[in-house]
């Protein structure tokens, strides 16, 4: 009896879910994995949440070779009505991912099977590939929202008027930025994965100047990068007055503070040539250095 009582709570709780069938989405401007990598985030995360039933890309890849179509070319509604009438899902997923620049866009639609109408689309964009898994995250929210019980709601999918919440990222809030750098300042450009800085060191009779650049490659959490520096040296003491350069890489993180406020730290070989002037020597090494510094981000 138990279970009997067991199966059939669980056929009742199947029975209560959505059947979804999500299309490989097309990549435009990228490579072709990238949108079928966004759809096979889409269902895994709808599968995440327990509410419904996804059929999955084999079954899908073998129904639509039957057809004669490829997994991420039906864009036409009526076809994917009647793809998911063979496969007897009640909603069908389209889209494609878009990357324009350094960013990345989602556009998802949503077609009732029943109706044969597109119920919802929705156009997510993200900073980097790193995002996407969020956007899908948030299109399942709106999903879920929208569907109060598979009985009440003719639509899965009710006209949410409000506009998705961003996922989060590190990319800062400005492209422009003032660095507190110890001992000096900076100022910063920064758009997507590059970065540009001018900056300014003194301290005991030394000056250090120079440019920097700075490849991002991570946007989420804690933002990694590497870089080149270059910088002009001059020097005064007591005994000795001249000048140099120096010249080198580094690599490090930095996280936001909130405020618009980051903290920033890298570290790296340089290669440093200095020439006194008074007494016509010259010296060279290869130095470590350490470099901190709080940004302020404003648009």
């Amino acid at each position: 009896m138990l279970g009997l009582f067991l199966f059939a709570s669980n056929s009742l709780s199947a029975s209560d879910k959505l059947k979804i069938a999500v299309l490989d989405f097309k990549t435009v401007g990228d490579s072709a994995g990238l949108g079928e990598g966004a759809a096979e985030i889409l269902r895994t995360t709808l599968i995440e949440t327990g509410k419904y039933i996804i059929i999955e890309r084999g079954m899908l890849k073998q129904i639509l070779e039957e057809q004669k179509l490829n997994l991420s070319g039906i864009i036409d509604p009526k076809e994917a009505v009647g793809i998911g009438k063979i496969l007897g899902a009640k909603l069908v997923a389209v889209g494609s991912v878009v990357k324009l620049g350094e960013s990345y866009t989602l556009n998802i639609r949503f077609v009732n099977v029943e109706s044969g109408e597109v119920t919802s689309g929705k156009k997510l964009t993200a900073g980097s590939k790193e995002e996407i898994p969020a956007l899908c995250g948030q299109i399942v929210k709106l999903l879920a929202a929208g569907k109060t019980s598979a009985a009440e709601e003719k639509s899965p999918i009710s006209a949410h008027k409000e506009e998705p919440v961003k996922p989060y990222t590190s990319t800062p809030p400005g492209k422009w930025s003032i660095g507190l750098i110890y001992p000096g300042l900076s100022i910063k450009y920064r758009t997507g994965k590059h970065a540009w800085e001018m900056k300014a060191q003194s301290g005991s009779g030394i000056l250090a100047a120079g440019p920097r650049y700075y490849r991002y490659v991570k946007n989420s959490g804690l933002s990694l990068f590497w870089g080149l520096e270059t910088d002009f040296i001059s020097f005064k003491g007591d005994e000795s007055k001249g000048s140099g350069f120096a010249a080198g890489g580094f690599a490090g993180g930095e996280i936001s503070l909130g405020n618009n406020l980051s903290l920033s730290m890298d570290c790296g070989p340089m290669y440093l040539s200095l020439s006194d002037a008074k007494f016509s020597e010259s010296a060279s090494s290869l130095e470590y250095v350490l470099n901190m510094g709080i940004y302020w981000y404003f648009k």
